[in-house]
């Protein structure tokens, strides 16, 4: 069963881009996008083959990030026609299911998902992917593409957040970025100060915000590192950059502006209550629990318990100057 905090699982994994790529109904269409994200390279090639003057693609990051910070494994994704396809009664070893989505690990230990259109009645897309969620084909049928929400929801549950937790990595509903040089995120569910603490933080040319809406972390071989990601928040906060994590700080709104460290209990209640874990499997989210776990054992954490005026600014300024 799915838990609450699963409601944080990205709205959408890669914002959409309407690109106008024919003008003939009939022509096959054949393109490859190459794009980075949280340190991994991601190859995008589509030869769906389906006739639409208005074909669904990856939005690309537009800003440069720096070669050191790209891992040489990549994650492949080709789009292709949609098969249809039925499981066989050897691979229905279901792990996940509702009315629209059934998700099957096969019997050579790689999973197949499927999802119905609203009615219920036709395959809206299916999805074949490795153990590893390094590589992924998908099956894309025409009201797929009409729709343009083919990637929204396997990105969302089964892409993204079990690639990175496999490489020790989280995707976290926070704002976060450079901040007087240390590198600093704050986690907060919606309503108790991201937006507002990234407005006030923005002015300062000794800040540089990354994302206002989801933030990557992830433990390379020289320790613990963030990314921005390309889904923005009502900010418009999207650089596809990197640097070191110094420091995790909750966010809650009070009538004076106090910042204070948090035992390890809270410090794992608020995490749990912000990050993106696959709770539907249990081999899935004993994965997620642990690097939770490894990052709070690696990285301090704080609560920032703020008044929305300079004075948050200045505690936050305050606390970077205290880091390693």
């Amino acid at each position: 069963m799915v838990a609450a905090s699963a409601q944080w699982w990205i709205a959408a994994v890669l914002r959409i881009l309407v690109n106008q790529l024919t003008q003939e109904d009939n022509l096959n269409v054949y393109r490859q996008i190459d794009m980075l994200l949280g340190g991994f390279s991601i190859k995008i090639m589509d030869d769906s083959n389906i006739p639409c003057k208005q074909h669904h693609l990856v939005d690309v990051f537009s800003c440069p990030v720096k070669k050191k910070n790209v891992l040489c494994q990549a994650i492949e994704l080709s789009l292709k026609e949609l098969m249809q396809i039925n499981f066989p009664a050897s691979e229905r070893n279901i792990l996940y299911a509702d009315c629209r989505v059934t998700l099957c690990r096969t019997e050579t230990d790689s999973f197949r998902l499927l999802c119905l259109n609203e009615s219920g009645n036709d395959t809206l897309w299916n999805l074949n992917f490795d153990s590893n969620f390094s590589q992924f084909e998908y099956g894309l049928s025409h009201e797929a593409i009409e729709q343009g929400d083919l990637i929204q929801l396997a990105f969302n549950r089964f892409l993204l957040q079990h690639t990175f937790i496999n490489h020790h990595g989280l995707i976290i509903h926070a704002a976060g970025g450079s901040i007087h040089g240390k590198g600093m995120v704050f986690p907060a569910v919606s309503g108790t100060g991201k937006s507002t603490l990234s407005h006030l933080l923005l002015p300062h040319p000794e800040n540089q915000l990354f994302s206002e809406e989801r933030i990557i972390m992830r433990r390379t071989d020289d320790g613990w590192h963030l990314w921005g990601t390309p889904w923005k928040g009502t900010g418009v906060i999207a650089r596809n950059e990197s640097a070191p994590l110094n420091a995790l700080v909750f966010l809650s709104q009070a009538p004076e502006t106090k910042i204070s460290k948090l035992p390890p209990s809270a410090a794992l209640r608020r995490l749990l209550e912000t990050v993106s874990i696959p709770w539907y499997s249990q081999e899935w989210t004993d994965k997620g629990l642990s690097v939770c776990e490894s990052l709070l054992r690696d990285i301090p954490v704080f609560e920032l318990a703020f008044r929305p005026d300079q004075t948050a600014v200045q505690a936050v300024a305050d606390l970077a100057a205290s880091l390693d």
